[in-house]
């Protein structure tokens, strides 16, 4: 097995069990068999440290030296118990301002936090903001696939996942220790503070890179 670090970056394939169902995986046969909604099934990348899936898994990615392994987590080493206070009530009339049709089951994007519909009683909406696996038992089976080392992919993987700029926005080049971005003109005068973003993800980006960004042409 390869050498893995904290924020190294690397691609897994995993199956999550929650109270022994099967709620996520990465294998297409498995999810369409299990009904389990996804865009698409595929191999995930993640940035060992930074708990893109469980902070558990990142600490065991760390400690063991086997491509595979399996994970048995109790509520508490996973999600976390369900919390009460979570629980919230909101006249319908919040959801017609922001023209939100509430639907029993959907989760919705409230100002950063995510809630699903609990329940609907004449003009109230109980919304959990509990995550769905909060206080479930949590068998996590994952492989290390690679270990990414490409700067150019480490550089798109961070403006696509975690500054959400859809990859057709943007291309990266570089050209020795200068790593080039074109985009949207409004990201130039964003320089030093994506050179920031970036080393909070990329170790050493600062020390060993410098950044320069450029509009796209269409």
């Amino acid at each position: 097995m390869v050498e893995i670090k904290e924020n190294d970056f690397i691609i897994i394939d995993y199956d999550m069990y929650a109270n022994n169902v099967l709620v996520q995986t990465t294998n297409e046969k498995k999810g369409k068999e299990n009904q389990i909604k996804s865009e698409k099934f595929e191999p995930m990348t993640i940035i060992v440290g930074k708990q893109f899936i469980l902070k558990a898994l990142d600490e065991d990615i760390l400690k063991n030296k086997k491509d595979n392994n399996e994970l048995n987590l109790t509520s508490e080493e996973a999600y976390g118990k369900r919390d009460t206070k979570l629980l919230r009530t909101f006249p319908k009339s919040a959801f017609n301002e922001h023209k939100m049709r509430p639907v029993v089951g959907i989760t919705y994007d409230f100002n950063g936090m995510y809630g699903t519909v609990k329940a609907i009683t004449g003009g109230r909406i109980l919304v959990d903001f509990n995550n769905p696996l909060a206080g479930k038992k949590i068998k996590l089976s994952y492989k290390i696939i690679e270990k990414i080392k490409d700067i150019n992919i480490k550089v798109s993987f961070v403006i696509e996942s975690i500054l959400k700029l859809p990859k057709e926005k943007f291309k990266v080049n570089n050209k020795e220790k200068e790593i080039i971005i074109q985009g949207p003109k409004e990201l130039i005068p964003l320089t030093k503070q994506l050179t920031k973003t970036f080393s909070e993800f990329i170790s050493n980006f600062d020390k060993d890179y410098t950044l320069k960004i450029e509009e796209l042409k269409k």
